[in-house]
């Protein structure tokens, strides 16, 4: 399973992070809570190797970690891939449209390559969707935190619930627990 994903800077679109930016996943998970503004209820804090952490939903569980980064899965097929480098690129932008061209997805489709605010991070969102047996949709928003940090945090789930209350509230709790390395 590929995934486009090591974001701004350190990857390729089918999700080949260079080694030297993977460590190997010896991360926890612990607490509960409520994300604050309408996003799921956080049922878990992951930290990962990495030094980043992460508020799960209900249901999200780690799975792995790969040369691409750590990946998650949660509930009716929805995924996550969290992605790290050391060498992130200066325009989020351009390097997703740079990754693009090597996309080796079935039945690809573009819907958007995007500047986003995230935090005051140089950030994009690449959403696509692509079909594996089913429809999926993915967003995968690359940010550079510093100089010498960068992440992605790549969601997917069925495109045919892409527009559910469930989705989106798991996206928001994702992208507003998620907390990188501190320098």
């Amino acid at each position: 399973e590929d995934d486009p994903a090591t974001r701004t800077g350190g990857g390729s679109a089918n999700g080949e992070a260079s080694g030297a930016d993977s460590a190997s996943a010896s991360g926890s998970g612990s607490g509960a809570g409520k994300d604050g503004d309408g996003g799921a209820a956080v049922a878990s804090t992951y930290r990962g190797a990495q030094g980043y952490s992460i508020g799960l939903p209900a249901g999200w569980k780690y799975v792995s970690t790969d040369p691409a980064g750590d990946r998650f899965t949660g509930p009716d097929g929805q995924r996550l891939l969290i992605a790290w480098t050391s060498t992130p690129k200066d325009d989020p932008v351009a390097d997703w449209t740079n990754q693009e061209r090597a996309m080796k997805r079935p039945q690809y489709q573009r819907i958007r390559i995007e500047a986003v605010d995230y935090r005051g991070w140089k950030t994009a969102d690449w959403e696509f969707t692509y079909v594996d047996g089913i429809k999926y949709r993915v967003i995968d928003r690359g940010f550079k935190v510093n100089d010498h940090l960068g992440h992605a945090l790549m969601y997917t789930a069925k495109d045919a619930n892409w527009d559910s209350d469930l989705r989106k509230q798991t996206w928001k709790t994702l992208t507003q627990t998620f907390r990188p390395k501190q320098a």
